[in-house]
């Protein structure tokens, strides 16, 4: 995370590491959009989870503030059945980003918008993972 002071977790909920590949649309603000001149979504691997924020790793560096359309296929390998896995779209709100050595982003996620059947899904698979 970029710039927290003292080494402070602003977090209030615990983060599992995850590998889900994503899709992701900038929605906010369309002039970043445009600007990119994306006509379709970007893809992404998130790096962590919890029911209110996500870590992804991405080639665009999105600024704070900027709001996503995130997709992706959530797996619970601790189910079976239909309930393994699920397709989960939400929206959050960008609030950190570091540049890696390699020229990718490390992007924080906030989210805004989410089910409570997913935020029920993913404090499942935390506390499974645990």
């Amino acid at each position: 995370m970029a710039s927290l002071p003292d080494g402070k977790n602003r977090r209030k909920t615990l983060r599992q590491d995850a590998a889900f590949t994503l899709d992701y649309g900038i929605e906010k603000p369309y002039a970043l959009r445009a600007s990119f001149g994306l006509k379709d979504d970007l893809g992404a691997l998130m790096l962590d989870l919890s029911e209110n924020g996500m870590a992804m790793l991405t080639s665009i560096e999105l600024p704070r503030g900027c709001l996503l359309r995130i997709r992706f296929n959530f797996i619970n390998l601790h189910l079976f059945g239909q309930e393994r896995s699920r397709r989960m779209e939400l929206v959050g709100k960008v609030v950190s980003h570091v540049r890696l050595e390699r020229g990718d982003y490390r992007i924080g996620v906030v989210f805004n918008r989410i089910s409570e059947e997913d935020k029920a899904a993913i404090r499942d698979f935390i506390k499974r993972n645990r």
